[in-house]
């Protein structure tokens, strides 16, 4: 029986329907067709399907058609060629280029779905058609903040104006650059997650992580001024993280475009200067700060991949 069963059966849930409709769509290269299309196979055979996989998919056909080919006539490098031409030039009715290694990996990595999904359609692609391995640097190299930034960074937060936003920055500071989270993950803690020498650490790689005595000291302090702000709510909140404005949002949590946004301040006012040539924000700089101390205080890389949520550590020969 067709994949769905107890749901209304669809063009697609009927082999040669499906094939039909999508070999009109491939002779004429209607990316909205193909665009339905790759989305029907994915949601039949995917827990998780990916959204980006259809706009990809039409980005590719539509240059397909610009370059004059003609189904199935394709030549072994046109994939390649595509994501080349995308990174100097962007995508035909897309973002315009040069986009980021990252953004070309991506799209490939959503193309790959082309194979079975033309295959569930009865329209497999030629076989001499190539899937091209990653086609830039497979990582960026980690630019950690060194010390002397990080000390420098520490006393222009006594500095900071307005002067209620000093306690929370230093938080901010030691969640980032002692403990490895990102903003999302600092955000999203709890009171209740801060654990003596531990902190629990929520979200989409639940995990449990070792304090340094800095990052203890600092949170540690932190609660006092945190278990007054809460109280100026009529139902305090569990967050960890809470607004010392002085207005109305005080005591409401800190939510992510707030941390994003008091840290852009916060690096505007330190003066931090970005390196040439390698990936500069300061969140990103702080992280791996905290990935270098925990690799030099001798904790084996996959624990440190573990309690950073860094998974790429993994992939890197870079020892901090």
């Amino acid at each position: 029986m067709p994949e769905g069963l107890g749901l209304p059966l669809e063009p697609w849930d009927y082999p040669e329907e499906r094939k039909r409709i999508v070999g009109e769509a491939l002779e004429r290269w209607d990316d909205r067709a193909l665009e339905e299309a790759v989305w029907a196979y994915l949601v039949r055979h995917r827990k998780k399907p990916d959204r980006l996989v259809p706009e990809e998919v039409g980005r590719f056909v539509r240059w397909l058609a610009l370059q004059g080919r003609r189904w199935p006539h394709l030549e072994a490098g046109d994939l390649r060629a595509f994501l080349l031409e995308a990174k100097d030039r962007g995508f035909p009715g897309g973002p315009r280029g040069p986009l980021a290694w990252l953004t070309v990996e991506r799209a490939r990595r959503a193309l790959r779905h082309l194979w079975p999904f033309l295959d569930w359609a009865g329209h497999p692609l030629p076989p001499h058609v190539e899937y091209p391995p990653r086609l830039g640097p497979l990582v960026h190299e980690p630019s950690p903040l060194s010390e002397e930034e990080w000390q420098a960074l520490w006393r222009r937060v006594e500095e900071y104006t307005p002067a209620h936003w000093r306690p929370l920055l230093k938080v901010l500071l030691v969640l980032l650059g002692e403990v490895g989270l990102t903003l999302k993950e600092a955000v999203g803690l709890w009171r209740n997650d801060l654990q003596g020498k531990t902190l629990l650490v929520r979200g989409e790689r639940l995990r449990e992580v070792p304090l340094t005595p800095l990052a203890q000291e600092v949170l540690e302090g932190w609660l006092p001024l945190r278990d007054y702000l809460a109280s100026h709510q009529p139902l305090p909140y569990p967050n960890l993280l809470l607004n010392p404005s002085a207005r109305k949002a005080k005591g409401r949590p800190l939510d992510l475009e707030g941390a994003k946004w008091l840290m852009k301040e916060f690096t505007l006012f330190a003066g931090y200067g970005p390196r040439e040539g390698r990936r500069t924000d300061l969140a990103h700089r702080l992280r791996w700060r905290a990935i270098r101390n925990y690799l030099k205080a001798g904790y084996p890389r996959e624990k440190v991949a573990y309690w950073t949520g860094m998974r790429s550590l993994m992939l890197r020969g870079w020892e901090g």
